[in-house]
């Protein structure tokens, strides 16, 4: 297995002929005050398998903390199609995260385990609004 893309975003889809589409990629969130609450967030991945992997193969989504503490988790299972003409397989996956609450400003990470090892770790800083320097007389 391979990771190709693995980032959040404002907004994301599927094509019909299956183009992953990502609009508004970002590693930082901005807000004026602590806990953060962020209204709706995308995590997007892309994963490339080759033919021997395909299968159903449990995948989880954690967000972690500066400290080490998991303050969400999200678990499925995804079925890796074999291809017939020898090229690798490709996940992608849309995880649609409303209403996210983060604790304090820091650093975050979400992780993204595939057969229960870290496919993708995706770091997120958490930062308060600095206001705007005055100026000096």
């Amino acid at each position: 297995m391979k990771t190709r893309i693995a980032v959040l975003a404002d907004h994301a889809s599927l094509s019909i002929d299956h183009k992953l589409n990502i609009m508004g990629i970002f590693t930082a969130l901005h807000a004026p005050q602590a806990p953060v609450v962020h209204p709706q967030m995308k995590l997007v991945t892309q994963f490339e398998f080759d033919a021997s992997e395909a299968g159903q193969r449990p995948l989880r989504v954690t967000l972690i903390d500066a400290d080490g503490r998991e303050l969400f988790g999200i678990s499925a299972t995804v079925t890796i199609q074999a291809t017939h003409n020898g090229h690798p397989a490709l996940l992608n996956q849309i995880v649609d995260l409303s209403q996210l609450a983060f604790p304090a400003f820091g650093d975050y990470e979400f992780r993204i385990l595939i057969d229960d090892e870290i496919a993708a770790e995706i770091p997120l800083i958490v930062a308060p609004i600095k206001p705007p320097a005055q100026p000096q007389n």
